[in-house]
């Protein structure tokens, strides 16, 4: 017999290991209610788990109201909704009775193992054969319902209310095939690995620093590599383009904030990675789908950093599938993330929907809409800066080349299949400044067709009038070869003084 004395206060509970019927094992079951509400009914309940979770547990428990008799019953526990079993109840537990005395709820019913075929075949899953294998025992009590004695869902917080569980594992055996001494003493049981009040705070925790590490610094850092690297084209941060450094350093923050809160929310899940009950209602299937849209993010997230490791020279004909795959995992991953955030809503844990109803919604709805019209928007700009720049481009005489002030990186230059020409980080800092004693201004670079690339910036940011040939906007650049920016010869050569040229050629060295 199964029986429990001031339990859960000093946890004591007595598996019966051994049964001298055959037919059945009997339980009682002992819990003071004095701490629970006096006004409503009690209910405690034995649960037989696989593990220390609640979940695909065969549960035996008794409810009492107030006044009368109460009643013994079979229920199931999936995830984290728990199924009263009536035809199961009906054919499996026989001699129930329940008592109330002086705030001491005692329960006593047999458990008819060998009816366990009786059981309807959509409930048969439900019922655990207590003699196949150990199981840890569970234990649950509180409040029910006046009316229909329906169970409260027990305390969620960190007080003996909160359900207790068993250390070992406990085996259930019948008459002659036993070999144990027949009652094993629980003595101390636990009720969590982690305290409520640490899990719920580091959950708290994991959904701000993923707010953090992908609305905030991987937005941003998107943002800066796809419409920002005209900027600061002559500046360096840390030895590389202003651009570049932002782009990496947000992104590399960003990834340590993942990688913490990925680890400290499965801590704080005892190593466990949810599934969805059988029920899987809406909110159960939000919250499976939420750890499985986090890991993919984080996995892509990952595997950036390797990606760029693997990134060719600006000049291999393999440098736009790169260029690409990188552009289409960050937003992929970006994506998966914002699903993740959205999903996290009305999970328990973060109580934005019990709290403060669908106004969260709103809220993420509307960050994620402001980071998609912000892309459309300088899209848009970058786009417009095109044409303007074509336009101006097209009146301009074969011999005389004109650059006004760029904006914005160009849409078609600046995206993920081609290096912007107009961001000076990505051309400059190789080039090598040459001259010869005709005055030619000589240069050296990886790059292909950089020489009219290079002239439109010169032109742009210091001023004046290029005069070049026909020719030399046409010439290329091959590995480690020279060209001429302006002029083919020295009676073409009509450019900017060397004055002008030598502190861009500094800078960018």
């Amino acid at each position: 017999m199964v029986y429990g004395t001031r339990w859960p206060q000093n946890s004591g509970l007595n598996p019966g290991l051994r049964s001298a019927a055959n037919e059945s094992f009997p339980f009682q079951l002992q819990t003071h209610v004095n701490d629970l509400d006096p006004t409503r009914p009690f209910y405690a309940a034995l649960g037989f788990s696989y593990n220390q979770r609640m979940d695909d547990d065969t549960v035996v428990e008794c409810v009492q109201p107030l006044k009368g008799s109460g009643k013994v019953q079979v229920s199931f526990n999936d995830e984290t909704f728990n199924n009263v079993l009536p035809q199961a109840s009906s054919v499996l537990l026989e001699g129930g009775s329940t008592v109330l005395e002086d705030g001491l709820l005692t329960c006593n019913m047999k458990f008819m193992l060998d009816k366990v075929p009786l059981v309807a075949n959509e409930s048969q899953f439900m019922i655990h054969d207590l003699e196949s294998q150990p199981y840890y025992l569970l234990f649950a009590r509180g409040n029910a319902d006046p009316w229909t004695l329906e169970k409260d869902i027990h305390s969620v917080n960190d007080n003996p209310q909160f359900p207790w569980m068993s250390q070992e594992m406990v085996s259930f055996c019948r008459g002659d095939n036993c070999t144990s001494n027949g009652i094993y003493m629980l003595n101390d049981g636990m009720q969590s690995r982690v305290e409520r009040y640490w899990r719920y705070r580091v959950a708290v925790l994991h959904g701000v620093a993923l707010i953090v590490a992908w609305w905030v610094l991987g937005s941003s850092a998107i943002l800066i590599a796809r419409y920002f690297k005209p900027l600061f084209p002559r500046k360096k941060l840390l030895g590389t383009a202003v651009w570049f450094q932002l782009h990496r350093d947000l992104f590399l923050i960003s990834l340590i904030l993942q990688i913490l809160a990925v680890i400290f929310i499965f801590w704080q899940a005892g190593w466990v990675w949810y599934q969805c009950s059988y029920q899987c209602t809406p909110k159960d299937f939000s919250k499976k789908m939420h750890a499985i849209t986090g890991i993919i993010a984080t996995v892509l997230a990952v595997l950036q950093p390797f990606l760029a490791l693997l990134r060719p020279s600006p000049n291999s004909e393999h440098r736009y599938i790169f260029n690409w795959a990188h552009w289409l995992v960050g937003m992929t991953a970006w994506s998966f993330a914002s699903a993740t955030m959205v999903l996290s809503l009305p999970m328990g844990k973060t109580g934005l929907n019990a709290v403060y109803g669908y106004a969260p919604n709103w809220v993420m709805g509307g960050y994620i809409l402001f980071f998609i019209g912000c892309n459309i928007v300088m899209e848009m700009l970058a786009t417009s800066n095109d044409v303007r720049m074509e336009k101006n481009v097209s009146e301009i005489k074969p011999h005389r080349f004109i650059v006004g002030p760029s904006g914005m990186a160009l849409s078609h230059l600046n995206g993920p299949t081609v290096e912007s020409p107009l961001a000076p980080p990505t051309t400059v800092p190789s080039v090598e400044y040459k001259s010869n004693l005709d005055g030619y201004a000589r240069f050296k670079c990886p790059w292909q067709d950089l020489s009219k690339d290079l002239v439109k910036f010169i032109s742009s940011n210091y001023g004046g009038e290029v005069s070049c040939s026909p020719k030399a906007f046409c010439h290329t650049c091959g590995q480690e070869q020279t060209f001429m920016t302006c002029g083919m010869d020295s009676t073409e050569l009509r450019t900017m003084p060397q004055t002008r040229l030598r502190p861009f050629l500094n800078e960018g060295d």
